[in-house]
């Protein structure tokens, strides 16, 4: 008798989780962010030979933080995945963001994020930055993306190898390394998604055609933000539009 007893409460308990887990799928949507790198419409691979703004470009390192990020629905609803800072890498396509409540309504409309890091996060503490575990995106990362432990983050790293002779052949380093809570930008995608209860998926391309609109990489070869704030500038502002919704 005692174990018929035994078996219907677990029975009972077993009944409770499986539906409790079942009406969470339907009251939550989650999220995948997929980010693809572009050099205008051919895939990005390092040490390939591109031609950027009419001249022979390849790239060893290219990465950047994304940081803030928030989706808005057709009504104006908006959702914040809050302490979700992602380093961007070329071939690590998937980051999970999180679940939101389907009240959030079934269609998103803009996927909203800034490229950089906060002004609070940027300016943490010695003692911060290095208790942060090696699997934080924000803990020390080989190669850097902190110049020291007061100037904060590299919001965009990039180097490269530049062709200065026009034979098509790369011959000179290049580097672009953007920081300063001066750099920060926030960039806007009309996301036009239907939702499905349960995973979803955005996809982007980051293009790094784009990224280099009217830089000259002959004369402008290098920035590390400060030595070179207007070359930084214009890079940071191109940020806006280097990413595009995936087709």
């Amino acid at each position: 008798m005692k174990n018929h007893i035994f078996n219907i409460a677990a029975l009972a308990v077993l009944l409770a989780s499986f539906t409790l887990t079942s009406c969470n799928k339907e009251k939550f949507y989650n999220l995948e962010l997929d980010v693809n790198y572009k050099v205008a419409a051919a895939d990005f691979a390092y040490d390939q030979v591109y031609t950027i703004n009419g001249t022979a470009v390849s790239f060893q390192l290219v990465q950047l933080y994304m940081s803030s990020i928030n989706i808005e629905d057709d009504g104006g609803m908006g959702h914040s995945f809050t302490d979700q800072y992602l380093l961007i890498k070329p071939g690590a396509t998937a980051y999970d963001l999180g679940t939101f409540h389907k009240d959030f309504g079934g269609h998103l409309h803009k996927f909203n994020f800034n490229v950089g890091i906060d002004s609070t996060t940027n300016s943490q503490t010695t003692e911060t930055f290095t208790n942060r575990a090696s699997s934080d995106p924000l803990s020390a990362q080989n190669p850097a993306m902190h110049w020291s432990w007061n100037s904060g983050y590299i919001f965009l790293k990039i180097d490269a190898m530049v062709d200065t002779t026009g034979d098509g052949t790369v011959d000179a380093v290049m580097e672009y390394h953007l920081g300063m809570n001066s750099m920060l930008r926030p960039v806007s995608i009309m996301a036009h998604s239907d939702l499905d209860k349960g995973d979803n998926h955005i996809h982007l391309n980051f293009d790094i055609a784009a990224l280099f609109t009217d830089v000259d990489f002959v004369n402008d070869g290098s920035t590390h933000t400060m030595d070179n704030m207007p070359l930084a500038m214009k890079i940071a502002n191109n940020l806006a539009t280097s990413f595009r919704k995936a087709d």
